[in-house]
């Protein structure tokens, strides 16, 4: 499984975010990982330089083999809060889709 992030220009600082999506992907998806080409994650502040709660937003969409992909979005106040809530989402998202 392929993990590709993408982020606007306003995060900085996301170098980590990447590994940590992973591992939470990994560990939600546990018997689904190989069942999966890519999953492809963007991350933005809605607010841009403003502050604001639940203003991350994560959007997940997971490709598996031989299937439409499956999307999900999360809103939170950081970005790896944003991700662990996308994360699972996309998990009982594919529970249904992969049965």
């Amino acid at each position: 499984m392929q993990v590709i992030l993408h982020n606007d220009d306003v995060l900085k600082g996301i170098e980590g975010v990447r590994a940590f999506a992973e591992e939470e992907l990994r560990k939600a998806l546990h018997g689904k990982v190989e069942r999966l080409t890519r999953v492809e994650i963007w991350v933005a502040d809605e607010n841009g330089p403003k502050a604001g709660p639940d203003d991350k937003r994560c959007s997940m969409e997971a490709h598996p083999r031989g299937r439409r992909p499956v999307g999900v979005k999360h809103h939170a106040g950081d970005v790896k809060a944003a991700i662990k809530g996308a994360v699972r989402k996309l998990a009982r998202a594919l529970e249904k889709e992969l049965r």
